[in-house]
This record gives C-alpha cells, structure tokens and sequence, in this order.
C-alpha cells in the first residue's frame, strides 16, 4: 500500500544553517531506499516471486518420462571343439521409451486453490513487511521535518535573548541598570544557547538512526512539515464497516482461513476419496551388426539378422489403470480420520482468529479517531495560547525597554514562548501522525483520508 501524503500548504520555514547547498531527499525517496536494503522485505520479495512460479506450474503433474540407450558390443567366440576363435563383429544396438502415469487424488483436485492461496498470502506477508517499513520511515521522517522547525524556533529564540542581551548590556553600560539585571539577561542567553544546542542534538541522533535504517550516507535536508489538516470522522462503527475488507489484516486472516478450508477439503478427500492411477507406456529397441546373427532353430541354424542390416527387437504400447480404496482411512481413529478432524480444528481456529482481527481492528479505529479528536482539541487550545504567548512576548518587550518588567520578567515571557511554539509543534506532529495511522490501518492512504473527510477548521499557521 503507498501511503505517501501530498502536502498541500508547506510552513514558510527558512532552512537550517548549511541546508542550502544539502539535497532534500524527499519521503517517497526514503522509503524507497529503506525498502530497497531492508532483508525482512527482500526475504518476503524471494518467497513471494516462488509462490508466483509454483501457482501455474503444472509441469511436475503432467510431464510424461522420456529414456534413451545406446549400447556398442564387440567380442570373439571360442569353440569348444578346439577350432580358430571367431570374431563376432561390432554391434549397436539403441533403445527409446516414454512413460507417464497421473494419478487422481485429494490434493491433486485442491492443488491448484492451494497454490492461489498460498501465492495471496506470500503477497500480502510482502505487503505486511512493506507497509511496517513505510510507517517506520514516514514517522521518522517527519520527526526529522519537525526538529528542523524545533531548531529554527530555538534559533529565533536564541536570536531574541542575544538582542535583549545586548541592549541590557549598553543599559548597564550606562549606569541604567545593575550586576544582577545583567547577570539574569547572561543566563537567559545562556539558556538560549543550551535549548539550540539539545534541539540540533536531538535531530542528529534521529539524523543517524534515519541513515541506519534507509542505507543512506550522505547528509541531507527534508521536505518541511506537511500541513495539520483538522478531519472531521464519522463514528469507528462506520470506518469499520467501509473500510474492513480492505485492510491487511483482515485479508490476511481471511486468507489463513481459506486455505484453512482448503486444507480441510484435502483431508476430507484423502481420507473418503479412491485413488486413481492411469499409467501408459511406450518402449522401442533395435540395433545393427557387422556379421550375421545366427540362432538354431531345431538343430537348423538360421540367420535372424543380416550383416549391416537394421533390426527391431523391442516395440510395445502398454497400459493400465489402478483403483486404491482406502478402506483403513473410513475406520474412526485412523490417521487419515485424525487428520481430517485436525484440519477441522484448524478451520475453526482461523474462523475465530478473523474474529478477533475485525475486534482488534475496531479497537484499534476507536482508539485512533478519539486520538485524533483529542489532538485536535490540544491544536486549537494551543493555537490560542500561542497567540496569547506571542503578544504577551511583544508587550514584554515593550516593557523591559521601558524600564517596566526586570530582565527576569522578559526571560520568563522568552521562555513561555519557546514552550508553546514546541508543545504546538509536537500536537502538530503527534496529529499527522495518528492520521496516517488510522488511513493505514484503514487500508487507504492519507491524502484519502483527508481528502474524503476533511474539517472546515483549519490549522493557522
């Protein structure tokens, strides 16, 4: 399933120091990257590719068995009369035969459902692995997009407290202020330093573990953020019922119970079911000699096949039919009993295993849409004290030049700012996040998602 969002509106974000001259790899790059040297995918891609060749493979039932023999003889006779030994000449003699037997039974009349099924579940355990590398980039990619915005918010920040630094500094300077109103300004430029300094740490740790787990090498830069798109979801019962079927867990357990069933036929028909074997054959011999070959018929020899002369020995069609009625396997208790009971079992398990998969995958759509519901709520609560910081911030400023607030009072207002901005980048990303969890657990992509139930409420940037 490609689960790769389009960003509709990208933050006006300026990009960290050095990014200029850094490529951006972007999120479906990544993940092809990471798809291309993961070895759980590559290992599902082998076993997936087998199933395909042995779904339509009917070689092995059908091809008949084809033999050739060629054999070259030379000798001399010794009579035991005493007389010359005799040179028998040089002979070739060469053979043909073909052969094919079929034989009708359980498994072979539920070969080919087996084979389907077994190349729909090798398809969706790739699909499966595919689809955990995905969201494991994607999550880690979009971490990344957010340090950046950490970095540039720690950055104006930090900007902010050397200005007030300064300013306080020539205050000082001027016998305006005291050591201490110093001091306080000094730490809160310190403080800056320290938040920039924990915010570029923390995306390069999440930089290296990004490298480890797509192959690459080089640095480079992200796409930004996508935009937080509020969603406006119907109930988890509704979700369920349109979207069940389509998710790889339902499918994947509808899959074990068909061949579960199929297993069961299998079973069913080894046991109850006569075996019929058809076997047909065709053999050819002949040869040729230098000298004539003799045989006595009542004491007459007589010549049987001229010198250079080409003479067939072997030359038949045979052919027959087998009938095995299993009489043993209709005894209860017997191992082909036991084996069609065990694979009753077995059906009974997977019915009930694709029954706690849709329970599971309710839960899961309850547990998400309250999530995102939840976020949302945090977003625009957030949204609002970040407005409030930022006025708050501009008037504290105000302030503090006007000799109103101590430096302390203007750090603390600093602080308040940075502490929003980050809480408002974190809702942002824990919203995207559960988003694409729920499309993904859904079986859609989140541009579906989006697209199908959107909010008229949207994120002010």
């Amino acid at each position: 399933m490609k689960i790769l969002p389009k960003v509709l509106v990208l933050m006006a974000l300026a990009l960290p120091a050095g990014a200029e001259s850094l490529p951006v790899v972007t999120l479906s790059d990544a993940i092809a990257a990471a798809s291309e040297n993961n070895i759980s995918l590559k290992q599902a891609a082998i076993s997936m590719n087998q199933t395909i060749r042995n779904e339509n493979n009917y070689v092995a039932d059908y091809l008949p068995t084809f033999g050739l023999s060629a054999t070259a003889d030379t000798g001399w006779d010794f009579p035991d009369d005493g007389t010359a030994p005799e040179f028998n000449g040089f002979g070739l003699n060469l053979g043909a035969a073909a052969s094919f037997s079929y034989t009708l039974s359980g498994s072979k009349i539920t070969g080919a459902e087996s084979r389907k099924l077994a190349k729909e579940g090798a398809a969706l355990t790739y699909e499966s692995a595919y689809d955990s590398v995905e969201s494991l980039i994607t999550s880690s990619y979009w971490t990344l997009s957010s340090y950046d915005v950490a970095i540039e918010n720690a950055k104006a920040s930090l900007e902010d407290a050397k200005a007030s630094y300064e300013s306080t500094l020539s205050m000082y300077n001027a016998g305006m202020v005291d050591e201490l109103t110093l001091s306080n300004m000094e730490l809160a430029l310190s403080n800056a330093e320290m938040a920039l300094t924990e915010a570029e740490n923390d995306k390069a740790l999440a930089m290296a573990s990004f490298k480890a787990a797509t192959g690459l090498t080089d640095d480079f830069a992200t796409e930004p953020l996508p935009e937080t798109v509020m969603l406006s979801l119907p109930s988890p019962e509704e979700l369920f019922r349109e979207y069940a079927e389509g998710s790889s867990a339902i499918r994947s357990a509808r899959n074990t119970l068909a061949t579960a069933k199929n297993a069961e036929t299998t079973a069913t028909l080894t046991q109850y079911m006569p075996t019929v074997t058809a076997t047909i054959g065709y053999t050819y011999a002949g040869g040729i000699s230098s000298k004539d070959q003799m045989m006595e018929i009542l004491g007459t020899p007589v010549t049987t096949q001229k010198a250079g002369e080409y003479s067939t020995s072997a030359h038949s069609l045979t052919g027959s039919v087998a009938v095995n009625i299993p009489l043993s396997s209709y005894i209860p208790g017997s191992t082909a009993d036991e084996a069609r009971r065990n694979a009753s079992d077995a059906v009974q398990i997977a019915a009930l295993s694709l029954q706690n998969e849709q329970n599971t995958l309710l839960d899961s759509i309850r547990q998400s849409v309250i999530s995102i519901n939840q976020q949302q709520a945090t977003l625009g609560m957030l949204r609002q004290s970040l407005a409030i910081a930022e006025r708050t911030y501009a008037l504290a400023e105000d302030s503090y030049e006007a000799g109103l607030i101590t430096a302390d009072d203007l750090s603390d207002r600093r602080t308040l700012l940075l502490s929003v901005q980050n809480n408002l980048l974190t809702a942002r990303l824990g919203h995207l996040l559960s988003s694409y969890t729920l499309a993904d657990t859904l079986g859609i992509d989140l541009q579906e998602l989006q697209d199908k139930y959107p909010s008229t409420e949207k994120e002010t940037e």
